[in-house]
């Protein structure tokens, strides 16, 4: 008897659970098929266009200093292998005039680097060292700043766009005397504000893959040029004074 009663217990919870499941998925259906709506992106942008244009402007402007910096700062055109090769071999040669001429006909921080190391050779290694890293560091303040920027854009961006979102929520919420009849326009203009929210998160994610990018880059380069530099440094002392390069 009480197999029975649990048989017929358990092909009566299956029958309601399919039951259930067909009913949700059609009320599912349904639904789906009511909530269809169409977004006007001039409805969109009119709810905060200030916030949207200063959020477009911070986009274009990630965008062009990232490109202008993978483009201007290349392994390739800072420390090019000719220009590499002759200098070494000038150097090697005590043909420190010569090597004047070769770093000034190249334009890169480099070349400047090596300049600056030939000009204070006379005072000794580590005054020559000392002015070396003090000419690339005066060189890629430029890259660093671009760096900061990329940085402050992908923190502000979200704020702004927050920003925006309480801006709209505080409208919609400001007449408190509501008729029922404007509840829909109530929730229409709350998803309008977070759009603003949204933006400012794409913006800022950009802003990151742009800034991590572009830093990964400079640290690489700067750690080449730096050994690069340090290594023709022994080719600039004076010959007593090689035992005193770090």
């Amino acid at each position: 008897m009480r197999i029975k009663l649990l048989l017929f217990s358990a092909i009566f919870f299956i029958g309601i659970l399919y039951a259930g499941d067909s009913t949700f998925s059609s009320t599912l259906a349904q639904l789906s098929k009511s909530s269809r709506v169409t977004m006007d992106l001039r409805q969109v942008f009119s709810a905060s266009p200030i916030i949207y244009t200063i959020l477009f402007t911070m986009s274009t402007s990630s965008l062009v200093i990232w490109l202008y910096s993978m483009l201007t700062f290349r392994p390739k055109d800072i420390l090019p292998k000719n220009f590499y090769k002759e200098l070494r071999e000038t150097l090697y040669a005590k043909n420190f005039e010569g090597a004047l001429k070769i770093c000034r006909g190249q334009r890169s921080f480099f070349a400047e680097m090596v300049v600056c190391g030939i000009t204070a050779r006379v005072h000794g290694s580590q005054v020559m060292i000392d002015a070396m890293k003090a000419e690339g560091k005066r060189s890629t303040a430029s890259v660093w700043q671009r760096l900061s920027l990329l940085n402050d854009i992908a923190v502000i961006a979200p704020m702004m766009g927050l920003l925006g979102t309480v801006i709209g929520m505080f409208y919609a919420f400001y007449d408190v005397n509501r008729s029922m009849e404007s509840i829909n326009a109530l929730f229409d203009g709350l998803g309008i504000a977070v759009g603003t929210t949204v933006v400012g998160l794409i913006v800022s994610i950009l802003a990151l893959v742009f800034h991590t990018s572009l830093k990964y880059r400079l640290i690489h380069t700067l750690s080449l040029v730096e050994n690069e530099a340090l290594s023709l440094s022994s080719l600039l002392v004076y010959p007593n004074e090689n035992k005193h390069i770090i």
